[in-house]
């Protein structure tokens, strides 16, 4: 992350930037090289899509009450896409207070009037 950001558009996200765990005792059995890359490539792109539709929302900058996944850190660098993890939920709502950002439950609700703004964000 750049130590200094000027005039940056914030995404707040209270979802985690990680793929949905089940919620049931379903267990998965890979047998193959084949079935296993499979799983990791549709992993993969449930993270692009996600860093995907970060840019796309316009955000310069992504806060999580959550963490990220070591995949999802990987591409959120890759895409010149500063990101904040695990921030406290006292914080998220005065971060969204501050620049005037709308507080995203969800990734498919991220859109560009849900950004907030800031004049200057250190590190």
């Amino acid at each position: 992350m750049p130590k200094e950001l000027k005039d940056v558009k914030i995404a707040i996200l209270t979802c985690p930037f990680e793929p949905p765990k089940p919620k049931t005792k379903h267990k998965v059995d890979i047998d193959s090289a084949e079935k296993y890359e499979a799983l990791r490539q549709q992993e993969a792109q449930y993270f692009t899509d996600m860093v995907a539709q970060c840019k796309a929302s316009g955000a310069g900058l992504v806060v999580c009450q959550w963490g990220f996944d070591d995949e999802a850190n990987h591409l959120l660098m890759h895409q010149n896409l500063p990101a904040v993890r695990w921030v406290g939920g006292v914080e998220i709502e005065l971060l969204a207070m501050a620049t005037g950002a709308r507080i995203v439950p969800r990734f498919s609700e991220l859109s560009p009037d849900k950004l907030g703004t800031a004049g200057s964000v250190k590190e």
